[in-house]
């Protein structure tokens, strides 16, 4: 383990590192690495990385390889294959596995199949108890209690990146997020509940969508990579707007803390970004930002969300009541710390449950970061962690 007491580039990765795919478990104490060919399940609850078990050949099949994983517990896992038509032109043939290693079991959902819509190649998956998030090309399917006699069709439109959220209420209900048919918008469907809430995030094509724990919270970015937006599930109330920056940015990971209040944001920039959430209260407005991403902002209603933290205050230098009216490059709140590693690695990123303050972060690069930030005190998070998990892959 190299550690050091602040934050720098990430030293060079080892070329054509096989990792295509990273995600932390639901309780942030483990994260999932896949290769074409299989997946490594990793330890991250203690002071160091362990990997606990692994395929490194879960796929066998030719012509089969794995394009991403999902980890529900450390011994259960979702991975997601693709196989190209064995004709020229011919539609790619999609599936779901789910290994559970304490009972060495393996089910397969597949994608296309007489069991299941043709629901086109998967993009995304989200995993939640027993239910499962499926998002494909054109439509997404929630599959209650691994019942798919239960599943749930939801028209999305075009959403080749997969996005797609799942949480749930303190009523028990499911949450699901997904891509709307238009342009930069966001649906939101509850179990038991008729229809959704809309909500038009962005002018511009959705690049990252996340849900808070409880799904009262949504946060969305767009293609431009320079706002993430937080909305009020309930009504579709903008709550608060972020900047990450000013030049174009691909987002590849959007995390709320456990307690709502700070949120991470990772990017091909090579940053992670923390910034604190707060509860806002806007009246109707048009924002015209800076980098044309207009919004129309729907009246507030008064909620209860955790109170902002002091810190929240540093983002913005600018009276409440202009913030409205000024272009979104002025108004919208600044991060208050970061940390900045290698560009062009995918990050993904969580907030530890042992430390309110401190963030994970696995990258497609092999490498893991351990962070911590000043909840009071603008500026570079500290490195208290960095770990190469890579070396136990290459193996």
């Amino acid at each position: 383990m190299a550690s050091s007491p602040s934050s720098s580039p990430a030293a060079p990765a080892e070329a054509d590192s096989p990792i295509v795919h990273v995600a932390f478990s639901s309780g942030t104490s483990h994260f999932v690495a896949s290769t074409a060919t299989g997946f490594h399940v990793f330890s991250c609850d203690d002071d160091k990385v362990e990997r606990v078990h692994y395929k490194s050949d879960a796929v066998a099949s030719p012509g089969v390889v794995v394009t991403s994983a999902e980890l529900l517990t450390r011994s259960r896992v979702a991975v997601v294959t693709q196989m190209a038509g064995a004709v020229k032109g011919a539609a790619e043939h999609h599936a779901i596995y789910f290994w559970d290693e304490e009972s060495g079991e393996a089910k397969q959902i597949a994608i296309g199949s007489t069991k299941t819509p043709d629901l086109g190649p998967v993009g995304g998956l989200r995993l939640l108890g027993g239910h499962v998030l499926v998002a494909g090309q054109q439509m997404a399917m929630l599959v209650i209690s691994g019942d798919l006699k239960s599943r749930k069709l939801v028209q999305t439109g075009p959403n080749p990146l997969g996005l797609c959220a799942l949480a749930v209420d303190q009523e028990t209900r499911l949450v699901c997020a997904l891509p709307r048919p238009e342009k930069g918008a966001v649906q939101v469907r509850r179990t038991g509940k008729p229809g959704s809430v809309d909500v038009r995030a962005h002018a511009s094509s959705l690049s990252c969508i996340a849900l808070s724990r409880d799904g009262r919270l949504l946060a969305t970015a767009g293609s431009k990579g320079t706002l993430v937006r937080i909305f009020s599930t309930d009504d579709g109330t903008m709550l608060q707007e972020l900047r990450r920056g000013i030049d174009r940015a691909d987002i590849h990971c959007i995390a709320f803390s456990p307690d709502f209040r700070w949120l991470a944001v990772s990017s091909d920039k090579g940053t992670v970004h923390v910034f604190p959430v707060a509860s806002v209260d806007k009246a109707t407005l048009t924002m015209e930002g800076g980098d044309g991403d207009a919004l129309l902002v729907a009246p507030s209603r008064a909620a209860a969300f955790p109170p902002a933290p002091a810190a929240a205050k540093q983002g913005s230098l600018l009276p409440s009541f202009l913030k409205g009216y000024l272009p979104s490059y002025f108004s919208s709140e600044r991060s208050l710390a970061q940390v900045r590693l290698r560009e062009g690695v995918e990050y993904a990123v969580e907030f530890w449950r042992h430390h309110p303050n401190n963030i994970l972060i696995a990258g497609t690069d092999g490498s893991f970061y351990r962070c911590r930030f000043d909840p009071v005190n603008a500026g570079e998070m500290k490195q208290l962690e960095h770990e190469r998990f890579i070396k136990k892959i290459n193996e």
